[in-house]
């Protein structure tokens, strides 16, 4: 009798330990550790804003704000289909578009070459870089445009733009004279330039010492522009051009 009363307390005893094993699972450590690491991960990437600044030109935000620029440092800033150019050269004011006829009158004779004359052929679509001088001996640059289907003299083609290659202010014995475009002059520091045409649509470092700002009239036509090369560290305008197609 004894021996069945403790035989039957041990299989008890055991279906007792065998329950309480099943019923109550065992957490391990590295349960533990991953369920916190997961919570204090969303914690960390809550709220995060991603940064805008897409350019890493260290010189240009000292004039102007650059996270308005993508990675190419273009951006969505133009002067306006309305804009107007106010640009007088050498005593005498500019228009752009214009004509071989037009600058002829304002004194402004085309220095020919071998590479061209007032009659050289200019194909369909194509361009032509000229110069002109005035009788101060002031040299301006141009760019004659052929916007028509066949073939047309230079001199019958438009001018649709002109760079001012040198700064005389800086360049002694210099054949280019003085420049007004919208404010900016052969004086202007940079600062004087985004107070007059505000911050540029794209600005580009050539290199070290120079870099340039363009300000396109709109995004539908990018080559009708303004682009002064500029030079940092003198705190100076190296040359200036300025352009319209249409």
């Amino acid at each position: 009798m004894n021996k069945v009363f403790k035989s039957i307390l041990v299989l008890l005893i055991i279906s007792v330990f065998v329950s309480f094993v099943s019923c109550s699972p065992v957490e391990t450590g590295s349960e533990t550790q991953d369920n916190s690491s997961t919570e204090n991960s969303d914690a960390k990437y809550k709220n995060i804003e991603v940064p805008q600044i897409s350019s890493e030109d260290p010189i240009m935000p000292t004039y102007f704000d650059i996270s308005l620029y993508n990675v190419e440092n273009y951006s969505d800033i133009y002067l306006g289909k309305n804009f107007k150019y106010k640009i007088t050269y050498a005593g005498n004011s500019i228009e752009v578009p214009t004509t071989y006829k037009k600058m002829t009158a304002k004194g402004f004779n085309l220095i020919e070459s071998e590479e061209y004359d007032e009659k050289s052929i200019i194909l369909a679509g194509k361009t032509m870089n000229a110069t002109f001088v005035n009788e101060y001996g002031n040299k301006l640059d141009a760019v004659f445009y052929n916007a028509s289907n066949s073939s047309v003299e230079l001199r019958n083609c438009r001018i649709v733009k002109f760079k001012i290659s040198e700064n005389n202010q800086f360049v002694e014995d210099s054949s280019y004279g003085q420049f007004f475009v919208n404010g900016v002059t052969n004086q202007s520091a940079i600062t004087d330039i985004i107070e007059y045409l505000g911050a540029p649509s794209h600005f580009y470092a050539v290199n070290e010492d120079e870099y340039y700002l363009d300000y396109f009239l709109s995004k539908d036509d990018l080559r009708s522009r303004i682009t002064v090369y500029i030079t940092p560290e003198e705190d100076c305008i190296k040359s200036i051009e300025f352009s319209k197609y249409d």
